[in-house]
């Protein structure tokens, strides 16, 4: 039951403080951000605002699975935290007029912690509840079914209502599944409705909508970017919009998910947007995915709708199989991975990423091609194969990305990649039109061979006959290099060992991407090479990493201690 005047996010707040070793940091940094904003002179927590609002959901909605099927959704302490913040920080627009704070907030927790009912208490209050006129609310999922999970909830949250069901009508669609409700009902002598949509993939339907309330169900599993923004476009002029985003972690590097993962982790750390409320419960860095007490820390709901007896059964599956490690980490411990697909995964390859370089003018470099036509990238990539001041070897990489502008809006969307900026930034090149142009390349490398000690260029024989025959004008060797496992293997192993020992450095993003998206096949004879055709994403970044890599990997030798005295001196005489 919640009690009148009592602030529950207090009481949640002070369980972190007090027992700060039981909960991960992203947590404690979302509560030392309560604590920053209860300083604040702008904005202030109304607690019955929030305590309205969490009644109504222990009033009205109920378990429809499990155990607990047909009880009150009796809400935990962390979940009463959430609402809180959504729901009891206020502040006076520029109207004059008394609105929440939060728009839009982001909730990550793993699987089976009752997230769906959370999303559906606040779907249910936007439409009953919350007295906001003619309102129109939405479900979004991957796709129509997905968003059943989130739909059939709430319907049962009408059905087992008569004050809800006697003024609302619920529309079915094929198999019993649920496409819309109506709410009918008088105000001010005036007659208003407010409806309920679960949406599909027909995205055109949003233009002109004014929502009020989004729910966007398991938004990891979202591939498409436009659904997302043209609904958060479409709540710009509301005065108390909310758009909720709730989700486990998931697999890939380019799904809606991840972005909006991404951006909700900087509001964490830079508390920089008042709008979004962030709650994500995933593990601290260099977590030990065997250790029990990690499990406890992310799943809030442990040994309440999540059992240690059935994290410790799937554990056992996970422990054996690649792929089944990637689902429990993933809808488990709340972790974004590749899944058994990709080569590799996040945590692996994110500490490659640097901010500078150093200067490389004059150095010895090797490059790698990978030629496209149209929309996939183009990359040159320039290896250079230096040391560290300890003599250790260690791979530098450049690169350079081309691509067509033509619908470049729809390829950052399609691809979830924001290649403007990165223009901008100078880590890709636009080039006009639909095609790739190979002058503009033949002019970048032509401008590497000025700034550095090109060595040779590799490259994959598809569409590059023509630029090779210029590049060879200029003097510059240039070797074929073929993608089957037989030639690629011995590349792929030995980048595995400088990830691993942390030997590789780039300063481009998309290197990354590429990475993370790359797909391996095998073999008869257990030989690897990469593979476009099963790679969702683009892997072309990588594959002219790996293609100059063929020569860069025999120059990977650590500096003794005398060479390395020699070499300082040779750079200081």
């Amino acid at each position: 039951m919640i009690e009148p005047g009592v602030n529950y996010a207090d009481i949640y707040a002070k369980e972190v403080r007090k027992s700060p070793k039981r909960y991960p940091k992203t947590i404690k940094d979302m509560v030392n951000r309560y604590y920053k904003w209860k300083k604040r002179k702008d904005i202030w927590f109304d607690v019955d605002r929030a305590n309205e609002m969490m009644d109504w959901v222990e009033t009205f909605v109920r378990h429809t699975k499990g155990d607990l099927a047909g009880q009150p959704f009796i809400l935990e302490d962390w979940e009463k935290f959430l609402y809180s913040n959504v729901y009891g920080w206020l502040h006076k627009n520029e109207k004059g007029k008394i609105v929440r704070v939060i728009r839009e907030c982001y909730v990550q927790v793993p699987k089976k912690n009752g997230k769906t009912l959370i999303g559906v208490g606040a779907l249910g209050y936007a439409m009953f509840g919350e007295g906001v006129l003619s309102a129109d609310c939405y479900c979004c999922a991957s796709d129509f079914n997905q968003a059943q999970y989130a739909a059939k909830p709430f319907a049962a949250t009408i059905l087992n209502h008569d004050a809800l069901m006697n003024a609302s009508h619920i529309f079915k669609g094929p198999k019993g599944t649920i496409s819309s409700v109506t709410y009918d009902y008088i105000h001010n002598d005036l007659a208003y409705q407010n409806q309920f949509i679960v949406m599909s993939k027909n995205i055109q339907s949003i233009e002109g909508s004014n929502p009020h309330f989004i729910l966007n169900d398991e938004l990891h599993a979202q591939e498409n970017m436009d659904q997302y923004d043209n609904f958060k476009s479409a709540q710009i002029s509301r005065d108390e919009p909310i758009m909720f985003n709730i989700s486990t972690a998931g697999k890939g590097s380019s799904s809606v998910g991840m972005r909006v993962y991404r951006e909700a982790k900087e509001v964490l750390k830079n508390d920089d947007n008042d709008t979004n409320f962030v709650m994500i419960y995933e593990p601290d860095k260099n977590f030990d995915w065997t250790d029990r007490k990690v499990w406890e820390m992310v799943n809030p709901n442990i040994g309440i709708s999540v059992t240690m007896s059935a994290l410790e059964t799937e554990f056992i599956t996970a422990a054996r199989s690649a792929h089944k490690k990637a689902e429990f980490l993933s809808k488990h411990l709340n972790v974004f991975v590749n899944g058994a697909d990709n080569f590799f995964e996040q945590d692996q390859v994110e500490h490659i990423l640097v901010d500078d370089l150093g200067s490389l003018e004059g150095e010895s470099c090797y490059l790698g091609l990978d030629l496209s036509k149209t929309t996939d990238l183009t990359c040159v990539s320039l290896n250079f194969p230096t040391f560290d001041e300890e003599g250790k070897a260690i791979l530098k990489v450049k690169q350079m990305y081309f691509i067509p502008n033509a619908d470049i809006e729809f390829r950052e969307k399609e691809d979830n990649v924001p290649y403007t900026d990165l223009v901008q930034q100078g880590f890709v090149q636009f080039c006009d039109g639909k095609m790739i142009d190979q002058d503009q390349v033949l002019d970048y490398i032509a401008e590497c061979m000025d700034l550095y000690e090109v060595q040779q260029l590799n490259y994959d024989p598809a569409m590059s006959q023509k630029l090779i025959e210029k590049c060879e004008n200029f003097g510059l060797e240039c070797i074929v290099v073929n993608q089957y496992p037989n030639v690629m293997n011995a590349m792929i192993d030995d980048v595995e060992r400088l990830i691993y020992e942390k030997r590789l450095l780039t300063d481009n993003p998309l290197f990354i991407y590429c990475a993370l998206n790359m797909v391996v096949i095998t073999n008869i004879n257990g030989m690897k090479g990469p593979s476009k055709r099963q790679s969702k994403k683009k892997i072309d970044g990588f594959v002219a990493f790996l293609v100059a890599h063929k020569e860069t990997m025999m120059q990977m030798d650590d500096i003794n201690e005398n060479g390395l005295d020699d070499l300082i001196s040779e750079i200081y005489r």
